[in-house]
């Protein structure tokens, strides 16, 4: 009998190759509910430190190029505070000069420009200055010229009319006016100009400089993981300066301003961000979604395993590091501290090998923090304890399900901007159309000026100049920055959530590696009130036992308020969340 051939009529890719699920993160992240979280988060950030930034010391704000320039010094060694301080002393006499070229105040001397410097004074009346000489003299200026050829051209014309000298009338008028419009646009780009160089004078707070900083890490990585640049100036570099350039400058040289910013950036990161990681991780497990409040009650109710999960690991490694510098101090006792030390410095190396070991371990499983507690119901511990876990049993399975998600996430992110720039352009272009024969007071566009639209080379941001506009103008261009910034926001929202969706998925295969238990094991919490209420009147069903009160013992069906990590509480465990 001959044998029978067996056709395979299908194969399921991701389960022939786990790493396949990665490419599901797009599809969660832009679930809305993670947009909108995301961008709470990102707005958040944005006014916390913007109110920080308000209140701090401007003498402590960050110098142009100051971050980049941190890393420099730091490798060569170098004290950071002899830059800043040579930096502040040649703003400060630049600025100075300012003061004296403008006469401003009328008839400061050298001695009183130097003692105003150091806090910017008499700002207002250097920018004041510079829009009387270019909005009024210089306006009047060019407002006489051209009536003057406005005359002249009219008395050649009565000298000689005729056909002829009409058209010449046109022409020199034509001339007259462009010339005029020409001079006032250069007038306005010139006292924009000096105005720009003028608020530069200004430092830029700690939070926008940091801010500024990463943004600009991400975009060049992103660009950099297009192009398969990994390493020598690539994706490498970039990483590690957005990890750990931007934090260690704040760290080091902004030590208070750190630990306020850090309080609110890690109490919103574990509100919003435990939300989000809860969401995907329903989505990732079940393909399911959790409402809004159900998220936030999640995320609030394990407040402190969000918040402490990445910060014990680093209370760790400082505890032993005091250790190890109080140790040192028995050095300070003569001849006998040397011996010492040299009996004990095995139990420093120790040391050395538990911080290190507890370093690399946060640093490669701090995506996987947020993700356990989400999906596993659990606290920081066991967050931690996973994290570790995992990364040290299957670390080169972890870096390449981290560098697939890297590259997707790289393309994903592409893929949004374009989209964006594209939605902006489309409605500046169709908004100019409308509003074409309007021009601002700087004979240009009035489009333009309110909103230039993107640039050309994909930037969605802009800076907004209010010179050539009036009130109304002025109010309404504010409108459109907000909304354009809100678009703009979007972007960084996506970027947050993904994070959270690919960390997640990276999360269940780790688990499936190391723990085998299956990518569609969720914790569900089980809505008491489901127990408590008897079933609907004509059902059928007979009333579920109330569970036994303390002092009878405890029920024995009764679901359990902690199931262990990777396990869903018994009773309904299949119990959809409400939508």
């Amino acid at each position: 009998m001959a044998e029978e051939g067996q056709v395979i009529r299908g194969i399921n890719w991701q389960e022939t190759f786990p790493f396949l699920n990665i490419f599901r993160a797009f599809r969660i992240a832009v679930h809305p509910s993670k947009l909108l979280f995301g961008l709470i988060l990102l707005l958040l950030l944005c006014l916390g430190g913007s109110v920080l930034d308000s209140i701090w010391p401007y003498r402590s704000c960050a110098l142009p190029g100051e971050i980049a320039m941190s890393a420099v010094y730091r490798q060569e060694n170098r004290d950071l505070a002899d830059w800043r301080t040579q930096m502040l002393n040649a703003d400060d006499a630049e600025y100075a000069q300012r003061l004296l070229a403008a006469n401003v105040p009328a008839g400061v001397t050298r001695d009183q420009a130097m003692d105003a410097a150091p806090e910017r004074a008499h700002l207002k009346e250097l920018q004041d200055s510079i829009k009387t000489h270019y909005f009024h003299d210089r306006m009047a200026t060019l407002d006489t010229a051209y009536e003057n050829a406005q005359k002249l051209a009219h008395s050649a014309h009565d000298a000689s009319p005729g056909p002829e000298a009409d058209k010449r009338l046109k022409e020199d008028l034509d001339a007259a006016r462009d010339r005029h419009d020409s001079g006032v646009r250069e007038a306005y780009a010139q006292a924009a100009g000096e105005l720009n160089e003028l608020s530069a004078c200004k430092y830029t707070g700690l939070w926008s400089a940091l801010f500024d900083y990463e943004v600009n890490q991400v975009t060049n990585t992103v660009r950099a993981a297009i192009e398969g640049h990994w390493l020598n100036g690539g994706v490498l570099h970039d990483v590690v300066n957005f990890a750990v350039a931007g934090p260690l400058w704040l760290v080091r040289y902004h030590t208070v301003y750190f630990v306020l910013y850090g309080i609110w950036f890690l109490s919103v990161w574990s509100i919003f961000g435990g939300a989000i990681a809860r969401v995907a991780a329903v989505h990732v497990a079940r393909d399911e979604k959790v409402s809004v409040r159900q998220a936030l009650n999640f995320a609030v109710g394990k407040f402190l395993s969000f918040s402490s999960a990445p910060v014990i690991p680093m209370v760790i490694v400082v505890i032993a590091g005091l250790l190890v510098a109080i140790g040192a101090a028995i050095g300070y006792i003569p001849y006998l501290g040397p011996i010492v030390i040299g009996a004990f410095w095995g139990v420093a190396l120790l040391a050395g090998c538990v911080m290190t070991f507890v370093l690399l371990g946060t640093l490669a499983g701090f995506n996987l923090m947020y993700p356990t507690i989400a999906v596993e119901g659990s606290d920081s511990f066991d967050a931690i304890s996973r994290s570790f876990s995992y990364v040290y049993a299957r670390p080169w399975r972890m870096l390449f399900y981290s560098a697939v998600a890297l590259v997707y996430g790289a393309v994903c992110y592409l893929f949004v901007h374009m989209f964006l720039w594209v939605m902006l352009m489309l409605t500046h272009h169709a908004a100019s159309a409308g509003l074409g024969l309007a021009h601002a007071d700087s004979m240009q566009p009035l489009m333009s000026v309110m909103w230039p639209g993107p640039s050309q080379t994909g930037q969605l941001t802009y800076t907004l100049d209010t010179l050539p506009l009036n009130w109304g103008q002025k109010v309404g261009a504010a409108l459109i920055w907000v909304w354009v910034y809100l678009v703009v926001a979007v972007l960084g929202a996506f970027a947050i959530s993904f994070y959270f969706s690919a960390n997640t998925i990276i999360y269940a295969l780790m688990r499936y590696e190391v723990d085998a238990t299956e990518l569609d094991d969720v914790y569900i919490e089980i809505i008491e009130e489901r127990f408590a209420e008897g079933p609907a009147e004509g059902s059928g069903e007979p009333a579920a036992p109330a569970p036994e009160t303390a002092g009878n013992g405890p029920a024995a069906d009764a679901p359990a308020e902690n199931p262990p990590a990777g396990e869903t509480p018994a009773g309904d465990a299949t119990a959809k969340p409400d939508p």
